[in-house]
């Protein structure tokens, strides 16, 4: 792993650290479930509460897919949104760019200490969107970009956004645990296809399949979330509320224990059952719940699976 570095001297912005109770807190982590205890701000950290879209994907992208992702980052950004990413190589980079093309603001969120930058290439790049946004993180000064850091990190981009798009990414790859994440927040997920031949297709393709917003240009999130409009708002002047998971629609204990155990791959029933504590009638009655509900799936071998939207 490449060594992290130093921001440029003498181009560093003071440092905040925000905890829950500050003003500038994210309003949107409250439905985490192991939010941070506090984090490091450098820069505007009143964009933590304006309208935020995510992007994501592959460090490894192609040409296409970093144009297409500094396209619509630029498009987003002229809207009004705050564009947010971890900093990374490939994706990350063209949707921060995208937003600094048209003055936007973006979020940078990192696996490292405020202090460190990685990859040591991004120096510049954190330095401008401290400029017109914020770099966050939750480690402290010092801390090394460790492995298991990068999947904290998704976390809080996925709660800071009212929705994840992922451009390019394998099946398994630290964007797709974004827009995992995501679903678990209840936030809208949309999906950029791109050539069946790629391996950095086959994440989008497997989110559309499992009901993803196609995600073709600005006007696909402007049909599902509005034009952020005075900082907070949609199009039609209604604030755009963060929802929240006590009211997915999950009746009853047994429903809820047996959808907290699947995933979109898909679980095998007989092993879910057997270690249902309850009875077969609850057991029975929890499965039927969701298969109403239209928020699980049957899948060949005696699986289930979640489905990212219901019906």
């Amino acid at each position: 792993m490449e060594t992290p570095h130093a921001p440029v001297p003498g181009a560093e912005i003071p440092e905040q650290e925000l905890t829950p109770a500050h003003p500038q807190w994210p309003k949107s982590w409250r439905h985490l479930n192991d939010p941070p205890d506090r984090i490091h701000v450098r820069g505007n950290s009143e964009v933590l509460n304006r309208p935020v879209l995510a992007m994501v994907g592959t460090r490894r992208a192609t040409n296409r897919g970093l144009a297409v992702a500094r396209s619509l980052a630029a498009g987003l950004a002229a809207q009004g949104w705050v564009v947010a990413s971890g900093l990374a190589l490939g994706i990350d980079r063209e949707a921060h760019l995208g937003a600094l093309d048209v003055g936007g603001a973006t979020i940078g969120v990192m696996a490292t200490g405020s202090d460190l930058v990685y990859p040591a290439a991004h120096r510049e790049l954190k330095a401008r969107l401290e400029v017109e946004g914020c770099s966050l993180t939750e480690f402290p000064p010092g801390t090394p970009p460790l492995k298991h850091h990068f999947p904290r990190r998704n976390r809080l981009i996925a709660g800071l956004a009212r929705g994840v798009i992922v451009v390019e990414a394998p099946r398994r790859s630290g964007a797709m645990l974004t827009a995992m994440l995501a679903l678990d927040y209840n936030r809208e997920v949309f999906a950029v296809p791109g050539p069946v031949d790629l391996d950095t297709s086959r994440g989008c393709h497997h989110l559309l399949r499992e009901g993803a917003h196609l995600m073709e240009g600005l006007e696909d999130v402007g049909r599902v979330l509005g034009r952020p409009q005075g900082g907070a708002e949609t199009g039609s002047g209604e604030e755009i509320p963060f929802p929240d998971r006590a009211e997915q629609p999950v009746p009853g204990s047994s429903a809820r224990w047996i959808m907290d155990r699947l995933d979109l791959e898909g679980t095998r029933r007989d092993e879910l059952r057997a270690r249902w504590p309850g009875t077969e009638e609850t057991w029975t009655e929890g499965i039927l719940a969701l298969e109403l509900a239209g928020l699980i799936r049957r899948l060949p071998g005696g699986r289930v699976a979640r489905r990212i939207w219901s019906g």
